[in-house]
């Protein structure tokens, strides 16, 4: 074979390579995604080692996401505007028609492996790492293990690490841990997956209470491999 053979042979190869990326894009563009931030200043959430509340860390990670997927050409909308408050039936309820519900979050451990710090954050070095959960109950429950596998996969793809401690048998935790390596976890009864309208998946982005993790869920470092995972995952959902 010539080279010039080899080279239009490599020049098809890289076309075809570029259609099937081209496609992949045009159909995660016309996915509706609706964005949650978790909780909201009367239901803060964890309070993480510094004192700050979860639900601040929540609404800043969902806005970096909904301006990322925006830019990109994504149909985006939040569940509320970042102060609000709003109850998890009307958060579920806008999930009708949508593609996927992505509610996002930030982590704690029990109360008996936390310190109280005289400052009023609340610390622990017990568990560190992501944690995505879904509900069998989701009457699109297919759907939604399909969009956790490609999150979780994205986001071990870049170095991040699940947490293990919701499946351990203890009060408050014993969750099912489906897929320790994607650190995808069963949490049927959970409101806002269970009775979501559409797909749903809960992301833990970090363990807040744990001084490490919650330094790295501050950072724009941290928060961009969170978009850029997410990002993945709809590129990829129809793979």
């Amino acid at each position: 074979m010539t080279s010039s053979v080899y080279k239009r042979f490599g020049l098809m190869l890289f076309c075809a390579a570029m259609v099937v990326i081209c496609d992949n894009y045009s159909q995660a563009f016309s996915a509706n995604i609706l964005i949650d931030p978790g909780h909201s200043p009367k239901l803060p959430g964890a309070i993480g080692c510094s004192g700050n509340p979860e639900y601040r860390y929540n609404a800043i990670l969902a806005t970096k996401i909904a301006t990322h997927l925006q830019k990109l050409g994504f149909k985006v909308s939040m569940t509320k505007s970042l102060e609000s408050e709003i109850s998890l039936s009307d958060r579920t309820l806008k999930s009708k028609g949508k593609d996927l519900f992505l509610s996002i979050h930030h982590d704690s451990v029990q109360p008996q492996f936390i310190i109280h710090k005289s400052d009023g954050g609340f610390c622990s070095t017990k568990a560190k790492g992501f944690s995505i959960f879904i509900s069998r109950t989701n009457r699109y429950f297919r759907e939604s293990l399909n969009y956790a596998h490609k999150l979780g996969a994205a986001l071990v793809k870049k170095g991040l690490c699940p947490t293990h401690h919701h499946a351990e048998k203890i009060l408050g935790e014993n969750r099912h841990l489906h897929d320790p390596t994607l650190g995808i976890y069963f949490f049927d009864n959970l409101a806002v997956l269970k009775n979501a309208e559409s797909p749903a998946i809960l992301l833990e982005a970090a363990v807040i209470v744990n001084p490490v993790d919650e330094t790295r869920a501050a950072s724009d470092e941290y928060q961009s491999v969170i978009v850029e995972s997410v990002e993945e995952m709809l590129v990829s959902r129809n793979n």
